[in-house]
């Protein structure tokens, strides 16, 4: 059931991709608009998202062509805009496609100073949002899927990097290694 659930969020996150900023030209999801997705048993979809800045006139129209594009994928009965104001949205939210459509150039943010702890059962996501640097180091290591619109919203709340190896064959070990080459202290 987990399965079919996190494919069906990616089969939302896929259409999410077609909603275009009409002002920016960029979609909602490379934006960094989107929050998170999820979808009950009986295929109701609430898709939380946040706007680049509070008033925004933008909102009902964004509103309206993601209930439309999400009512698009097979299986989803309803669909639903829950809008957050935090975290605040900022451009670091923004893909790497998003700064170059927007010539935005992108600036590699420090490692903390402070030692990177990581568990092997915490979430991705989890740690994405603990270690600015996490995505890109897990996507030099192998696990390019990582840096797909979406995903760490979506599947990264589930998957921890145990379950993670697991499924994309990978050897926790030699992973582990590579990340305390990396200054991770790893721990199981």
């Amino acid at each position: 059931m987990i399965a079919d659930k996190l494919s069906l969020a990616n089969q939302v996150i896929e259409k999410l991709q077609e909603v275009e900023d009409p002002e920016l030209l960029v979609d909602v999801v490379n934006l960094g608009l989107i929050y998170g997705v999820d979808i009950t048993e009986d295929g109701c979809c609430t898709v939380t998202m946040t706007l680049t800045t509070m008033g925004c006139h933008l909102s009902d129209y964004l509103d309206q062509q993601i209930k439309a594009a999400v009512c698009q994928v097979p299986g989803i009965t309803e669909a639903a805009v829950k809008l957050v104001w935090y975290p605040v949205w900022s451009p670091a939210r923004l893909s790497a496609s998003a700064k170059a459509a927007l010539g935005i150039s992108g600036q590699e943010q420090p490692a903390p100073a402070a030692a990177k702890k990581l568990d092997t059962r915490t979430p991705i996501k989890t740690l994405a949002d603990r270690y600015p640097s996490f995505v890109d180091d897990m996507a030099a290591i192998g696990f390019d899927r990582i840096k797909q619109p979406g995903m760490l919203q979506t599947v990264g709340r589930v998957m921890n990097l145990r379950l993670g190896c697991q499924a994309m064959g990978f050897d926790l070990e030699e992973v582990k290694q590579q990340l305390q080459a990396k200054g991770y202290q790893v721990q199981d």
